[in-house]
């Protein structure tokens, strides 16, 4: 193979490289299963008009529950879900990129796997004083919701969730 060859041969290489690092694969956003653990962290966009599920910034998963030292220096958690009662067991915690929850709020369409149909206590923060819960991925109500209100809070906890325990898949927060 002679020089010529060897270049045309390398640059075709390098072009293919740098075609799927850029490629849309590459740069979309991560989806809610793109990380699994028993300790999650996810980052959320608020929703706009029109809109009905929260865009997932980004998710860290892991099973060392260190990884809570780095998030809960973080402003704007709106939610930490729980797989026991009395907010102990495996967590994940959502935090709100856009700021705290308003009327409009966040719609998170998938808790994530380690946390679906394993919720049994969840605190919110931010003013996510009002909470619906869904049995079913992307906030369809046939399988059943469960509501939570607490008037006036910036900090609300549910120790335990009685009638929805181990039930939870998505789940809408929104300022009361």
């Amino acid at each position: 193979m002679d020089n010529s060859n060897k270049r045309a041969a390398i640059v075709a290489g390098l072009v293919s490289i740098a075609g799927l690092i850029g490629s849309g694969s590459a740069s979309a956003a991560p989806q809610p299963d793109a990380a699994t653990g028993e300790y999650c962290v996810t980052t959320l966009k608020k929703l706009k008009p029109g809109e009905t599920a929260s865009e997932v910034v980004s998710r860290q998963c892991g099973n060392d529950p260190a990884i809570a030292t780095s998030a809960a220096s973080a402003e704007n958690v709106l939610v930490t879900l729980y797989t026991d009662n009395d907010y102990k067991g495996h967590w994940e915690m959502f935090f709100g990129q856009d700021g705290p929850c308003d009327q409009s709020g966040y719609g998170i369409n998938s808790v994530g796997f380690e946390m679906e149909n394993a919720t049994s206590s969840l605190i919110t923060h931010s003013w996510c004083n009002d909470v619906t819960l869904y049995n079913w991925v992307g906030r369809d109500p046939g399988g059943g919701t469960y509501r939570l209100r607490s008037l006036g809070t910036e900090i609300s906890g549910w120790e335990a969730l009685p009638g929805f325990n181990d039930a939870t898949s998505s789940l809408h927060l929104s300022q009361y």
